[in-house]
């Protein structure tokens, strides 16, 4: 697995391509925007899509906060590696989600506040009191909470981009930019299930059952 800067440095790349297209140069600036919005407005992104961005940049979020964590809880300089690999690979990810939303208004979609409520806001991300026992622990306890609730995340984001995934293949599409996000998604955080697995085997802390994968139906 990779715990260097070159996934962010690619996600940051597409921000830069993404803004690229928001901003055609060249020709009469008027007709070609009243062409990019005519071709686009209505094959840029469906609803879906558009659910599937706000939703994932919600539950990145919380990821960002449970990496700020770790520093101040563990004397493991593996785990704090990891963790601020983490956040900025999770970082950069809302920054290029925040992106494609911007680039959809630009194009006349209209951008709801899609926002989740509760408590937890979604499946796949922690409670107020999960995130209040993560912050209040230390040692191997918060190593063994912290391992458990982010293969819990990972596998809520895992569940949400095979969701999208699937909707994608049923309407022959490739939404832009989300493809390429989708798939890093999965390619990625698998890896680091995995890794966290590992840990709590080889560190001795408790184990949790392997759901990484779809349960058949």
């Amino acid at each position: 697995m990779r715990w260097d800067s070159t996934p962010v440095m690619a996600l940051m790349l597409v921000v830069g391509l993404v803004s690229a297209v928001a901003t055609p140069q060249g020709g009469d600036g008027a007709t070609l925007a009243s062409e990019a919005s005519e071709q686009t407005s209505t094959t840029l992104f469906n609803d879906e899509d558009l659910l599937f961005l706000h939703h994932m940049s919600v539950h990145h979020e919380q990821a960002v906060v449970m990496s700020s964590l770790v520093p101040a809880r563990t004397r493991r300089k593996t785990f704090v590696r990891f963790a601020r690999y983490v956040g900025r690979a999770q970082a950069a990810e809302i920054e290029f989600m925040q992106s494609l939303l911007d680039l959809a208004a630009e194009r006349g979609l209209e951008v709801r506040d899609h926002g989740p409520h509760g408590d937890p806001p979604m499946a796949g991300m922690l409670s107020t009191a999960q995130m209040d026992a993560l912050a209040a622990a230390s040692g191997a306890a918060f190593e063994r909470l912290w391992l458990e609730g982010m293969i819990h995340h990972h596998q809520g984001a895992l569940d949400m981009a095979r969701a999208q995934q699937r909707q994608q293949l049923e309407h022959g599409r490739r939404p832009h930019g989300i493809g390429v996000l989708v798939e890093d998604i999965l390619v990625e955080q698998r890896a680091e299930i995995t890794k966290m697995r590992a840990w709590l085997s080889e560190w001795g802390l408790l184990s949790i059952p392997d759901t990484t994968e779809p349960t058949p139906r």
